[in-house]
């Protein structure tokens, strides 16, 4: 009886031990040193800390500073792996506007929803690039 206790323990220990691994990799800080558009709202310059959710279908940015939560849609939609995970914007006009989102160990980039004139505006315009800080 004790024995089968014990591994049931185990069992679960691991399954926590194991997910709070997994949400560590997904979980990132950013420096962003501009104002930044995320799901039609202005976001302004500041430290965040951006997550993957478990499903990968959104990006969660949460200002460090105010605690506010914004999130978005996402896609899988760039291959590979990258070891230092970043996030990416294109500058057009006056403005930033998130792009995609990598994580370290991650396989795929994953990229906001676009519209027909988010992918005309994607095609022109500077990238910059945000590395991200492992929590």
């Amino acid at each position: 009886m004790n024995t089968l206790r014990n591994i049931a323990m185990t069992i679960g220990l691991t399954a926590v031990i194991g997910s709070a691994t997994l949400f560590a990799q997904t979980a990132s800080k950013a420096n962003i040193p501009f104002d930044f558009q995320m799901t039609g709202k202005t976001l302004p310059a500041g430290q965040y800390i951006v997550k993957l959710t478990d499903n990968h279908q959104m990006l969660v940015f949460q200002n460090v500073a105010t605690g506010r939560s914004t999130m978005t849609l996402v896609n899988q939609s760039k291959s590979g792996t990258l070891q230092e995970p970043i996030l990416t914007f294109r500058h057009s006009g006056e403005r930033y506007k998130l792009e995609s989102a990598w994580f370290a160990g991650i396989e795929g980039g994953y990229s906001t929803l676009q519209g027909k004139r988010d992918r005309a505006d994607s095609e022109r315009g500077i990238v910059a690039t945000i590395r991200l800080l492992q929590k």
